[in-house]
């Protein structure tokens, strides 16, 4: 087995809302784990990839594709994950942690996620179990625009052009900073030690593989393989894929899901049933087109689902099956 250490060397920007201006000058959001997006492609600029497709899709596409021929053609996804760590030493899966929807990480832990009268929720903060939690909180700093010039040439600033991103920090409930580590099984025979940009900003991080028997990763599936029956939560987004331009709900023949529809419990909550939460959710920004990619709707990280039996993968789109490939719907067995 093989792991992706992703090291951010400074605070990331990882920004959900398009970068706008006076209108929403007060908006932000953000979220505090890489998109699948944005770690494929920094494994392709680690691995020296060159897209030539203009389209800001089919530029992902062809990524896709790019790492598939790099890493055998494997049908395995690239990298599953993240699970979140606040130690570079990582040797307990008690020490990692799994966003949770909308504004914390939760510890991977038994005692942390409970069941009750056949209910899943979290363990209450108040029970003297805060070491369940960390909060992230982005913090909102304000830029100018720069204007791109000839090839080769320096950006110029644009002046009366400003914007808000954020940068993600990570504290404990006592209010003590931590340094992230993103953790990833890699499913690739190349061997990566290389620092790329990583999110936006010209935000750098220094991407590791490493080949370890670790029991912590063990726990991580993915729809494309087999289900075993258990209780599972996201690590990534899980992709909402409309099947019908006027779909309004959820349901077999509307959307396209790589889980069963009546497997899907929702976001926990500490005192009430889990909630089911749709997002919208940005494809990133596309370096070879110099355009964003259009948006998904997606149940968050941290949506707990529960397969009662073992459950073969379907058949998916091309679509969904490339978003699975580049590790989206990542869920980890808790039990």
């Amino acid at each position: 087995m093989k792991i992706l250490e992703i090291k951010p060397l400074e605070p990331l920007s990882l920004p959900l809302s398009l970068i706008g201006g006076v209108d929403v000058f007060t908006v932000t959001q953000s979220t505090p784990i890489p998109l699948p997006t944005t770690v494929a492609g920094a494994l392709g600029a680690s691995m020296d990839v060159v897209l030539s497709l203009m389209d800001p899709m089919d530029s992902l596409n062809e990524l896709i594709m790019e790492l598939k021929n790099l890493c055998g053609n494997c049908e395995k996804p690239i990298a599953l994950g993240p699970l979140v760590c606040f130690d570079e030493q990582i040797t307990d899966q008690s020490k990692c942690y799994a966003y949770l929807h909308p504004g914390k990480l939760l510890l991977l832990a038994e005692h942390c996620i409970v069941e009750n009268n056949g209910i899943v929720h979290l363990k209450n903060k108040s029970e003297d179990h805060d070491e369940c939690y960390v909060d992230f909180t982005p913090i909102t700093v304000v830029g100018v625009s720069l204007q791109r010039t000839k090839s080769g040439e320096e950006k110029v600033v644009r002046y009366g052009y400003m914007y808000r991103y954020p940068l993600i920090t990570f504290r404990t409930p006592s209010g003590r900073a931590l340094n992230p580590l993103y953790i990833y099984e890699f499913n690739c025979e190349e061997n990566i030690n290389a620092v790329v940009r990583f999110g936006g900003e010209s935000r750098v991080a220094k991407l590791t593989t490493r080949s370890n028997e670790a029991s912590y990763l063990k726990n991580i599936k993915s729809p494309l393989d087999e289900l075993e029956k258990g209780l599972y939560i996201a690590l990534s987004p899980i992709p909402v894929i409309p099947l019908k331009n006027d779909a309004t709900q959820i349901s077999p023949g509307n959307v396209e899901l790589p889980v069963h529809i009546e497997s899907i419990l929702g976001v926990p909550q500490e005192t009430r049933p889990a909630k089911i939460r749709i997002t919208r959710l940005g494809l990133g920004f596309s370096e070879a087109a110099k355009k964003r990619r259009p948006e998904i709707l997606a149940l968050p990280p941290g949506t707990l689902i529960k397969v009662k039996e073992d459950v073969k993968p379907p058949k998916f789109s091309n679509l969904m099956r490339n978003l699975l490939y580049i590790g989206f719907a990542a869920l980890y067995k808790l039990r």
